[in-house]
């Protein structure tokens, strides 16, 4: 064995050992896996970085999550909320396309429901861990640009709905979620340890 591959071999246990200790603290790990299993994410792909295409983006965002809060307001679960995805993806998709064309634009729009990894990510109230997530995924034309992303059910992220953590999550995951300071060294871990042991 040589030495760079030994040196590989003791940080990949270091990691572990470090992960297996922090994730095992205050049911962090519990919560991580409550937030995977009970939260649909949304992400918005712009067909390049053009000041155009992002703003386009950011207009389609808004017009989706304007027309589909009706729909999943009244989810009361996680796996209705998927259901109620599922059987209005052309739906959604259309008024993706809709607003893409009235503001002048011919790109295609395609849309999926499927796992995505994602980074840690800080929101203005919470912080969600890395990991995969049940995500809405749309691809606006070449899908070449920068995203936008936040999540779909619960409803934290309509300005004009009143959606929380715990409408989808148990009160100690959310928690976890909210007080991100307090818990910034956990949420680094379960992200180097996702890159280093499940996404290579």
């Amino acid at each position: 064995m040589t030495i760079k591959n030994r040196k590989l071999i003791d940080i990949a246990l270091a990691l572990g050992l470090t992960a297996s200790i922090i994730l095992s603290m205050s049911g962090f790990s519990a919560s991580c896996r409550d937030m995977y299993e009970n939260i649909i994410r949304i992400r918005i792909i712009a067909n390049s970085d053009s000041e155009e295409d992002q703003s386009l983006k950011l207009k389609v965002r808004d017009a989706v999550l304007e027309n589909t809060k009706l729909l999943f307001e009244d989810a009361d679960s996680y796996s209705e909320a998927v259901t109620i995805a599922q059987n209005n993806l052309e739906f959604i998709r259309l008024v993706a396309e809709k607003e893409i064309h009235a503001e002048g634009f011919d790109y295609s729009v395609s849309l999926a429901l499927k796992d995505e990894y994602f980074d840690t990510r800080e929101y203005d109230s919470f912080t969600l861990p890395a990991g995969v997530y049940e995500t809405l995924v749309f691809t606006i034309g070449e899908g070449d640009g920068q995203n936008w992303w936040c999540v779909l059910f619960p409803q934290v992220c309509v300005g004009s709905c009143s959606g929380k953590l715990t409408d989808s999550i148990s009160e100690s995951s959310a928690k976890h979620a909210e007080e991100a300071p307090k818990y910034e060294l956990k949420f680094k871990v379960v992200e180097i340890f996702q890159k280093f042991f499940c996404f290579r």
